[in-house]
């Protein structure tokens, strides 16, 4: 029981830095950009408008949580994201979101709450 519960328990803390890896706004944007292809760097950093510096942070983090891969290739490093787990929550948030631009986490919620009464 207890080995169970230990696993569970790991799971559930993997689950949970997941999310937190991706409630950051930028960190979501670089997964986005980086689920359907690898980039470098400096690409990447271009295409977001921040910094290499700023960007390298959040890539380190994305890869510390096993979000994105890197693979190296001389001097260059490519990244991309293709975790499956991110790749059916960026798929559902484009579900949610892009059917209607202007809609809100505020409208999402309101819709929720409104459909259990």
């Amino acid at each position: 029981m207890y080995s169970d519960q230990t696993k569970e328990d790991e799971r559930l803390t993997y689950h949970a830095d997941l999310l937190s890896q991706l409630s950051n706004p930028k960190r979501l944007e670089v997964c986005i950009h980086l689920s359907d292809h690898e980039e470098d760097v400096n690409s990447l950093a271009k295409r977001l408008g921040i910094s290499q510096s700023a960007l390298s942070q959040h890539l380190t983090r994305l890869h510390q949580s096993g979000i994105v891969k890197v693979r190296r290739q001389a001097q260059f490093r490519y990244y991309t994201c293709d975790h499956p787990g991110v790749q059916r929550i960026l798929k559902t948030l484009s579900e949610i979101f892009e059917a209607d631009p202007d809609r809100t986490a505020q409208d999402v919620a309101d819709s929720s709450e409104r459909s259990k009464s």
